[in-house]
Order: C-alpha cells, then sequence, then structure tokens
C-alpha cells in the first residue's frame, strides 16, 4: 500500500520517503510510525526522520536491501548547476516483488542519460512539479514521457495553507491529460495506467 501524506512523503507499507513536520509547511502533521525511513536530501521539508522515526537512510548513493525492499539511490541535483546553489539529491528507485517505485525528491534539472536507464519505467513515479525551487510542471510532464511509468504521483507544489512559495499542480495536469484520482491510499495490485494520484 502506498499511503500520500502531502508534499513529498510517501509511505509504502512500513517506509516513509521525505517525512516532513507537517507546521513547519503549514500543513497538517503526518501520523505514520516507520521501520525504515528514506531521506532525498536534509531540508527541512524533507528530512522531519524524528516524526516517524524508524531506521534512516539519509541522502544515500548505491544499492541496498533493507526491510525487504532493494533500494538504489542515484545521485542528482537540486538545481540546474549542479548542485552548487541547493546541493545534491538522493532519487531512490525502491522495489518489492517486481513492483517499483521512483521516487525524485527535489530534483532541480533534467536527467542524464545515465539517471534516465537507471530510473526508467517504474510502475510509479513520484517527481516535483511545484517549480521555483526544483524542475516546473513542463519539466516534469517531460520527465513522465520520457520515464515511462504507469501512475504518477506529484510532489512538492502548493496547496491552500501551504507556507511554500510553490506553483499549484494544476498546470501539470493539463499538461500530462492523465485520469486524476485524489486519494490517500493507493493499492499496487489496483494501480491504474496513466493515472495521477493525488492526496485529498
Amino acid at each position: 500500500m502506498i499511503g500520500l501524506h502531502g508534499h513529498s512523503m510517501l509511505s509504502l507499507d512500513s517506509m516513509v520517503i521525505d517525512p516532513h513536520d507537517g507546521g513547519s509547511i503549514g500543513l497538517p502533521k503526518p501520523s505514520f510510525n516507520a521501520k525504515l525511513t528514506l531521506v532525498t536530501h536534509q531540508h527541512f521539508d524533507h528530512d522531519a526522520v524524528e516524526v516517524v522515526g524508524g531506521k534512516a537512510l539519509v541522502k544515500y548513493y548505491g544499492s541496498t536491501s533493507l526491510e525487504g525492499f532493494r533500494i538504489v539511490g542515484v545521485r542528482g541535483f537540486h538545481d540546474k548547476e549542479k548542485g552548487r546553489r541547493r546541493g545534491e539529491v538522493a532519487m531512490y528507485l525502491v522495489e518489492r516483488n517486481d513492483f517499483k517505485v521512483v521516487h525524485l525528491g527535489d530534483l532541480g534539472c533534467l536527467l542524464n542519460e545515465s539517471q534516465m536507464k537507471e530510473l526508467s519505467s517504474p510502475d510509479v513515479l513520484a517527481l516535483p512539479v511545484g517549480g521555483v525551487i526544483t524542475i516546473d510542471w513542463k519539466e516534469a510532464a517531460d520527465l513522465v514521457r520520457a520515464l515511462k511509468p504507469k501512475a504518477v504521483i506529484p510532489l512538492h507544489y502548493w496547496v491552500k495553507g501551504h507556507l511554500m512559495p510553490l506553483d499549484k499542480v494544476s498546470p501539470f495536469l493539463e499538461e500530462l491529460k492523465w485520469k486524476t484520482i485524489q486519494t490517500r491510499n493507493v493499492n499496487e495490485e489496483e494501480l491504474a495506467s496513466q493515472t495521477i494520484y493525488l492526496p485529498f
């Protein structure tokens, strides 16, 4: 089961990726107890490990197996200047029972050929769409077309109450023109093709 917790936070059964604390970004505090927490980079809106607990894997590059998941961390950048402005991010490929989820964290630039090959064709692609400090909605839509996921979870965009000055998700939805479902949980066995999943 994939849980959508707002901003860039996802859960996959007992694992969490990029937890936030709620209050510091104007969103409700998430309620989740993790056994394993992956952090793409150490910015305040992505690394609230103390809120969810569990063993933390922070900005990890390489390949490992933990809690029944195969985890691959691929180095990326938070900006278009090879990390000189905002640093690096770990983009995660998480796989279990041949089900693959790719989380791009706060990716700030397009992917190179090697990164594309490593991260292509997941069941679910979670990527930032709100621009300003990450790729924008148009770049995100181009990445979806290039990586060819079955389904998409947009991350890191403005919603009512959000304290960060990000763009809304609507231009991304209009550009991609896929079916949209609002939900808090996505069952892997019921995953629909060419579908965008959004939290309530």
